[in-house]
């Protein structure tokens, strides 16, 4: 008999009797994800059990059978309804690994300590709030997981538990951590996220085994001195204090990771402290609502109204100095679309927002593109910060009820789009968390990373938070300014909202800003990083390290720009992050009519045809030679160094280098030509078809991946990833929303489609391309990022090679927007395969970081069970197996032999069973297998796992044991009643690995 038997998620309401009859062989049971809620007195038969998994079932009482298995060394019995554990559960003396998470618990009871040789104990997702006296001498305990209970107060016990390496008091109540905690001196991951903790102990600063430390969501206004010391936690993302109050060191220096911090800390020791309380105020809004005058009427208290001529093109920074000794820096928008691409490099978390809307012009059917555009711009770049809503030019309005009206409007719209939001947030919580929940248990913790990593991202992507509007004009009289102004101060009373009121830094730091801010008032675009150095000198930052801890953090804050990792630009800082702004004004104008004219004297050596041949050339090309670049910025300081404005250009991802080619020579002469994704207007190239036909040939396959952004595509993502990926790509072909490229002899597609709500039933309905890039897409409109390549079907691997790099890019732009609605996905290479355009399967991007599955062949969901692919088509790591093997799995066709009963020998297999199950097979020809051994009832049971109940009487009544059931063919069948297809393949696939030499698994769809 078999020593595991793999039965989870087979829809058991009660245990097998082969299950029983394998007594005391039988060593692993794995029986997840079922509907069990009791055991049989038999169970207790199977002493030789040493791993039982119960996860995900019905038991609202611990079975007693259990306690009779002296030999189990792992028991998960988690996701259940336990109220209690027994007191005797301490007879299961030899237990190492037990698995409680998500049940009704509250205590533990005291015999539960006598459990000596438990190294793993898992009670997260309970009710407990403290732990019995002598837990404590539980010292082999090395994994223990507390998360999402109920203590308020840090158990003392767990202090003597000193073998510990992993602990996990993540999301409880927690005010305090004792100082004694440094006891734990083994310990190296460390979970005390989402707790009320406000501070930590000095101690923790001795715990020099930390890898991996998680205090986000916290009250943490300070780290205590010496917490650089943690050296050992070396990656950025193993060391999270996000969401919580920091002052002391900011956000800015922890972002840099534990270097960043011990570098602040020295210099803290070392110079004056200093609190220097300054906040970031940005006006946005459409162009001409007021932000200008309004920036005027809060700054200066008096009406400087704005003439259209003069409106704000970029952005304009203007300091205020408010009341209570606080300064704001006010970042006044231009508002028009092609604008929208520099912003978001002055929307930073710990900002003030103000939304201006013209309230004269304001109709309730323009809400989507005079407000809803700016709260999605500010939701995916900011979420969670403050807005105050600001309806201007009420001095044009005569009628009181007009204003009452359109700000309820304006309100009761807003409140709509958060609450469709929240709902959306919560959808794909609801979706990610049951994914989730299918990887569990006897997965890697490498399989569960993509889903917790996506889930955190979602619970920080918070509602915005908004004020009501608040009508004003910032004509004579400033009427409801005032207003305003008071909220304004109001609302930074809250410090916890905004840390950077009393944001700590060493004087020397603070001094270095101002000396940088000087540059910026003396126009000064860059200076050297030996001039740098200098200033630092001179304000007493002596060591290089302080230097570039401090530069870095001024980076991070917007104060400056230093790209430390481009090699072009790392020897240079920019005193004025503004210069960005300067170069896009001066390359990217919505008027080119006007700007490539014979009456700009920027292009008065021009003849009227070669200035006709460049505004053509740019506009269907997206092209720009180096000299005309200097020309569109001849009037701009920038240009006395027009090597490092061309370098910015290309970091910022404006715009890439093009070789010349004869067609463009013709109009650039041989001068080096760069591409501008944002103002191509054109559609795919007449190649496109043919490059790219419909339908994929039969020696090829096809892997598409990529992103779907619901209701809002931030401005510029697309463009940004086209040119981020050109270091990625040799030959290329750009259009509007795509680009045709090649990696070596490989073909690469990178496209972007809209599917308009009208077929949001439909995921995988044809996109249609936006008319414009700054269209307003309805909430419930979807646009698609793909990145696509096909190939023969041996080069699976290289197909990886060439597709991730240019994901990596795609995912980087997406962090930019914490707060963006998307989905990551994998396409069904059978469904692409077979041209399936309104009905592909999408596997959640997630299966990209999952470790490489053991099965070759996976099946098309769409499919009903009787589709193959190789796995490797959605899973990078199996790919790179496959080629390191040099040999190829079963394919496609050679598994169709399943569909006969007799056939063995089909390799590693999956093949999916119904709506939800899926059966693993590796099978390999065998006469003695547990099928043989089958009773009729076992076979009844067998087909109720299938889901095929309605055959089970006549499978009875004809008396279908196991012997009889491996020999069924599809014609004897159809003589007892299945005559549907998918029936008879569901039966004999799963028979077919019956039949084999192990035994089948039944487990959760992916």
């Amino acid at each position: 008999m078999s020593r595991q038997i793999e039965l989870q998620k087979k829809g058991l309401t009660k245990v097998p009797s082969h299950v029983l009859r394998a007594g005391k062989d039988l060593r692993e049971l794995n029986m997840r994800q079922n509907h069990l809620s009791c055991l049989p007195d038999d169970f207790r038969n199977l002493k030789g059990l040493v791993n039982v998994k119960l996860w995900d079932n019905n038991f609202k009482s611990f079975p007693e059978q259990l306690l009779e298995l002296i030999e189990l060394e792992e028991l998960d019995i988690g996701c259940n309804e336990l109220a209690e554990v027994p007191e005797n559960i301490e007879v299961l003396q030899k237990l190492k690994m037990l698995r409680l998470y998500k049940n009704k618990l509250q205590n533990l009871p005291e015999a539960f300590c006598n459990l000596r040789k438990l190294e793993m104990f898992y009670l997260g997702d309970n009710g407990v709030s403290s732990l019995p006296r002598d837990f404590g001498k539980l010292t082999n305990l090395a994994d223990l997981w507390f998360g999402n209970n109920r203590f308020e107060d840090f158990p003392d016990q767990v202090l003597c538990l000193v073998n510990l390496k992993i602990l996990n008091f993540s999301g409880n109540k927690l005010r305090k951590i004792p100082e004694d905690i440094c006891k734990l001196n083994k310990l190296e991951n460390l979970y005390l996220d989402k707790n009320e903790l406000t501070s930590l102990p000095e101690s923790i600063c001795r715990m020099t085994s930390l890898t991996v430390l998680h205090l986000q969501d916290n009250r943490i206004t300070a780290l205590p001195m010496g917490f650089g010391s943690l050296v050992n936690i070396k990656k950025r993302a193993d060391l999270r204090l996000k969401n919580n109050p920091l002052c002391q060191p900011p956000h800015e220096v922890c972002a840099g990771g534990i270097e960043s911090i011990a570098a602040y800390q020295d210099e803290l020791g070392r110079s004056t402290a200093t609190v220097v309380p300054q906040v970031k105020l940005t006006l946005v809004g459409t162009p001409l609502s007021g932000k200008t005058s309004l920036c005027n009427a809060l700054t200066q208290d008096v009406s400087v109204l704005t003439k259209e001529e003069d409106r704000t093109h970029g952005v304009q920074i203007t300091p205020w100095s408010a009341e209570g000794n606080v300064t704001l820096l006010v970042y006044d928008f231009g508002g028009h679309p092609i604008y929208h691409m520099t912003h978001q490099l002055f929307l930073t978390k710990g900002s003030l927002h103000i939304l201006t809307v013209d309230l004269a012009r304001y109709r309730k059917e323009a809400f989507p593109t005079s407000v809803g555009k700016w709260v999605d711009i500010l939701r995916a770049r900011v979420p969670g910060t403050h807005v105050l809503l600001a309806g201007t030019h009420v001095d044009q309005i005569k009628d009181v009820e007009e204003i009452r009206t359109k700000c309820e409007d304006i309100e009761t719209q807003i409140g709509q789009m958060q609450e469709n939001h929240v709902k959306d947030l919560d959808r794909q919580i609801r979706k990610i968390t049951k994914e989730l929940q299918g990887v569990r248990g006897d997965s890697s913790n490498s399989t569960q990373d993509g889903y917790i990593k996506r889930l955190t991202e979602l619970h920080d992507s918070k509602p915005l938070k908004f004020s009501r509007v608040f009508p004003l004009s910032s004509a004579e009289g400033l009427q409801g300014v005032n207003a305003l102004r008071a909220e304004i101060l109001r609302v930074l009373e809250d410090t916890s909202t905004f840390p950077d009121l009393r944001r700590v830094l060493p004087k020397t730091w603070a001094d270095l800003e101002t000396r940088l801010e000087s540059l910026r008032k003396e126009k000064s675009f860059s200076v050297s990083r030996s001039v740098c150095r200098q200033i630092a000198s001179e304000v007493g930052l002596t060591s290089e390290i302080s230097m570039n801890t401090a530069v870095g953090y001024l980076h991070r804050k917007g104060a400056i720009l230093h790209y430390s990792e481009n090699e072009a630009l790392r020897d240079h800082v920019f005193p004025d992050p503004v210069c960005i702004v300067e170069i896009f004004k001066g390359l990217f104008h919505y008027d080119t009519d006007s700007v490539f004219s014979v009456d700009n004297p920027r292009f008065e050596d021009m003849l009227s045809m070669e200035l006709d041949r460049v505004k053509t050339s740019l506009l269907q090309n997206g092209l720009l030679s180096r000299d005309v670049i200097h020309m569109l910025l001849s009037d701009s300081p920038v240009m006395l160094q027009s090597d490092l404005v061309m370098d910015l250009l290309l970091e910022f991802g404006l715009c890439y280098p093009v070789p010349v080619s004869p067609s463009t020579a013709a109009i650039f002469g041989t001068d080096q030509q760069y591409r501008f994704p944002s103002y191509l207007q054109s559609s795919p190239p007449k190649t496109y078809n043919k490059v790219w036909p419909a339908q994929i040939s039969e020696s090829q396959d096809q892997i598409e991946l990529g992103h779907t952004l619901k209701g809002f595509c931030p401005p510029g993502l697309f463009e940004r990833l086209c040119v981020r990926i050109h270091p990625h790509v040799t030959y290329r072909q750009d259009w509007k929303d795509g680009v045709m490229a090649c990696k070596g002899d490989l073909q690469i597609l990178v496209q972007r489609t809209l599917r308009r709500s009208g077929d949001s039933g439909n995921e995988n309905a044809p996109g249609t391309q936006l008319t414009s890039r700054f269209d307003v897409i309805n909430p419930n409109d979807e646009i698609d990022i793909v990145i696509t390549t096909r190939a023969d079907t041996i080069d699976v691997n290289r197909m990886w090679k060439a597709l991730l790099p240019l994901q990596e890019e795609l995912d980087n732009l997406m962090k930019e927007w914490p707060g963006l609605t998307h989905t990551s996905f994998v396409t069904c290479p059978h469904c692409v395969k077979n041209n399936a355009v309104g009905d592909r399967y999408r596997f959640p991007g997630q299966i990209l970081d999952q470790p490489a599955p053991e099965e070759d062949m996976m099946v098309c969901p769409r499919s009903g069970g009787t589709s193959f692919f190789r796995t490797s088509l959605v899973s990078p790591l199996r790919a790179e197996e496959e080629a390191n093997s040099k040999s190829l799995p079963t394919s496609g066709k050679a598994s169709a032999a399943v569909n006969n009963a007799g056939v063995t020998g089909v390799g590693n297999i999956v093949i999916q069973t119904g709506n939800d199950c899926v059966i693993n097979v590796n099978t390999i020809g065998n006469k003695d297998s547990e099928v043989y051994h089958m009773t009729v009832e076992d076979v009844v049971e067998f087909l109720q796992s299938l889901r095929l109940d309605e055959y089970t009487e006549t499978f009875r009544q004809k008396g279908v044991d196991g012997a009889i059931l491996a020999e069924l063919d599809d014609r004897a069948l159809r003589t007892m009643g299945v005559r549907n297809p998918a029936h008879q393949n569901s039966i004999l696939r799963a028979t077919a690995a019956l039949c084999g030499e192990t035994s089948f698994t039944v487990g959760a769809k992916r």
